[in-house]
């Protein structure tokens, strides 16, 4: 199954893969920034294709821009292995993802500046088909929360891709029918949210009265002349036979792998080339001109650009809608994109006027643009780096408030697919020799404190995400984790009892339990085989243990049969996920915890009744009582997991 989700401003390969250690030495710069066209080429040249063969992607493309100009546009490998076709910057188009969001940004801040949006007025008051529902009193939803990504939104990908581009519905009907569930108050801490994106180009349009493809097209697109870019997932044919295929690498070979068809086009629906990308960033960084063009004034540019939001003071921030990076004492501000097979990476800084787009055809493109991100600053913005201070053991007591177990927050909270997307945990332990081991989904990697609860890698490296920094709540108790770099995620610390390690021993242990059921039956068969009579027990007591028994059954059945298998279908989650149907099956398998559920209440009733009036001898009493807590525990389980029929 293809988790039909779209990355956020940096992803977190930044996190996971220590780019540095794998690029080219261009540590030494020639030239003070990216100002000399063939210095840059020679400096790609030397990037860009080891880093396409280190992470198995066919093609790329690069635009690098400076001082109001391109400097450099250039394609590397191939956009079509079969046909031997070689990337080409001019007019080859790639899929940029999630930075089509700083079109929709753009557009509301052109409405901003005309005075037809409030950056602080509720979104309500600009939506004329929907509302967004009040989950909070008195603490409403603005387009600042929309822009920085601190709605509250739960990140959901239902619905929100397809197979097919006929298969589209408007982003209209998107939104009024997938509201996310509101977690968080706005403003309390990001949640990146295509939703929320989306949700702002509904209002673009009910603001402007036109569409947004139109909008976009009209005030942003024809101004730049970024002729050769398009929102549409079904392109004009002479966009669309210039496409680069996308690729997975499979064993020993790229295969070309279809690409989402996104409904949230505005979200991560746009097609471009490196040049037209550099009218888009020379516009940004020329203060909302191009050329002789202007789509923002430079008052409302620079408000655009400027620091708005974090999670914690020492991490970076979010602008409206551009996302901060602090890499060799300079400040980038730019977006990531990502869909299924195409990786991109925008880069603005602002201060040098310099920054690049990079996008390439293949799920190692993550790894390319790290690589290239990191030899880019490295090489033309270089900084001396501080040593590593010496882990002291003395340290380990007091770092122990760090332990424990933390989640990314980006995920569903409310629906069925809560269960099959949940993000992996990252569990924090304190080593005797005074460091921190973070234990990653790749697995452990050391860190040391360089601050108060500040972590760098131990190993020297400087991954593009930064340090691990951890915020703690006004009574010391940390409350999450973030990268220092990346400033649309944090990772909860979860309790005790939230824990995977946890919510897998209480499923097991009660599945036990309940398996013990079982003995009931065989007992009752060994008794008539050896000719032992019955115990005199009352009607009520036989009753108890059918209703018990049944429950458990049904239970063991839900958590170790159906619930995998379904689960495990693709065709039945992609049906789910991206189409207005629910398959039957789907409801009736999760209708089964319900019917377990109500049982569960009627086996606690007897279980007191059991003790009351003297059901059985003491022994079964207890067993009775330790199955009926088991029921429970098995359906505090399903509940946090979202197993219920009416979380479809």
């Amino acid at each position: 199954m293809k988790p039909a989700i779209l990355s956020a401003c940096l992803m977190l390969l930044f996190f996971t893969i220590p780019t540095s250690a794998l690029s080219p030495d261009t540590s030494a710069p020639t030239v003070a920034g990216p100002s000399d066209p063939a210095e840059v080429e020679e400096f790609l040249d030397l990037v860009m294709p080891a880093a396409l063969a280190r992470y198995n992607v066919p093609g790329a493309t690069v635009a690098v821009v400076d001082d109001g100009r391109l400097v450099v546009a250039k394609g590397y490998g191939y956009s079509d292995i079969a046909n031997r076709t070689q990337v080409n910057a001019e007019t080859t188009l790639f899929r940029i993802g999630s930075i089509s969001k700083l079109f929709v940004w753009t557009a509301v801040m052109q409405l901003v500046e005309e005075g037809k949006i409030d950056l602080d007025a509720d979104v309500n008051t600009y939506l004329k088909d929907m509302q967004i529902p009040d989950t909070y009193p008195g603490q409403p939803v603005t387009m600042r929360h929309l822009m920085t990504h601190t709605a509250g939104f739960e990140d959901t990908a239902l619905h929100m891709t397809g197979e097919d581009p006929s298969d589209i519905i408007s982003i209209r009907q998107y939104c009024a029918e997938n509201i996310p569930v509101r977690i968080l108050p706005p403003g309390a801490e990001t949640q990146y949210s295509n939703y929320g994106t989306t949700l702002a180009a509904v209002i673009v349009e009910d603001v402007s009265g036109m569409s947004y493809d139109d909008y976009l097209q009209s005030r942003i697109l024809t101004p730049l002349s970024m002729e050769n870019t398009s929102i549409k997932e079904d392109l004009p044919e002479d966009l669309a036979s210039r496409l680069s295929e996308g690729y997975r690498y499979v064993g020993s070979e790229n295969l070309i792998s279809p690409d989402y068809i996104f409904v949230i086009a505005p979200a991560g629906s746009i097609s471009s080339t490196a040049p037209d990308m550099a009218k888009f960033m020379i516009a940004h960084l020329r203060d909302g001109t191009y050329e002789n063009t202007s789509i923002l004034s430079p008052e409302t540019a620079k408000l655009m650009h400027s620091h708005i939001f974090s999670n914690d003071p020492l991490v970076a921030g979010m602008g409206l809608g551009l996302c901060e990076q602090l890499y060799n004492g300079r400040r980038t501000i730019g977006h990531a994109g990502d869909t299924d097979t195409f990786h991109s990476l925008l880069v603005l800084l602002p201060e040098e006027q310099t920054g690049f787009f990079v996008s390439s055809n293949s799920p190692g493109g993550g790894g390319v643009r790290n690589a290239l991100f990191e030899a880019f600053m490295d090489h033309y913005y270089p900084e001396e780096q501080e040593t590593l201070p010496t882990p002291d053991p003395s340290d380990s007591e007091r770092l122990q408030k760090y332990a424990g177990t933390y989640m990314e927050s980006r995920h569903n909270y409310a629906g069925f697919e809560k269960y099959f997307t949940l993000p992996s945990p990252y569990d924090a332990a304190v080593s005797p020799e005074g460091t921190l081991i973070i234990t990653k989904p790749t697995g452990p990697a050391e860190y040391i404190e360089v601050q108060p609860g500040v972590f760098s890698p131990a190993d020297g490296t400087r991954p593009a995400g930064g340090n691990v920094v951890f915020h703690t709540a006004d009574d010391e108790s940390v409350e999450f984790f973030a990268l220092s770099n990346i400033p649309v995620f944090v990772y909860d610390r979860l309790p005790w009892y939230m824990t995977p390690f946890f919510m897998e021993w209480l499923k097991n242990i009660s599945e036990i339990i309940l398996a013990t059921v079982f003995l009931w039956p065989l007992l009752f068969i060994f008794r008539h085989m050896h000719g032992i009579p019955e115990p005199a027990i009352p009607e009520p007591a036989r009753f108890a243990r059918w209703v018990a028994g049944i429950a458990a059954v049904v239970l063991i059945a839900f958590v170790s049969v159906l619930l995998p298998s379904i689960a495990g279908d693709e065709n039945l989650i992609n049906i789910y996920m991206m189409t207005e149907e629910v398959p039957a099956i789907l409801i009736t398998v999760l209708t089964l915890p319900v019917i377990s559920g109500v049982l569960t209440i009627i086996a606690a009733g007897f279980a007191v009744f059991a003790w009351k009036d003297g059901y059985w001898t003491l022994p079964h009493r207890v067993h009775y009582t330790v199955v009926t807590i088991a029921l429970v525990a098995m359906l505090l389980w399903v509940n946090a997991n979202n197993l219920w029929v009416w979380c479809l």
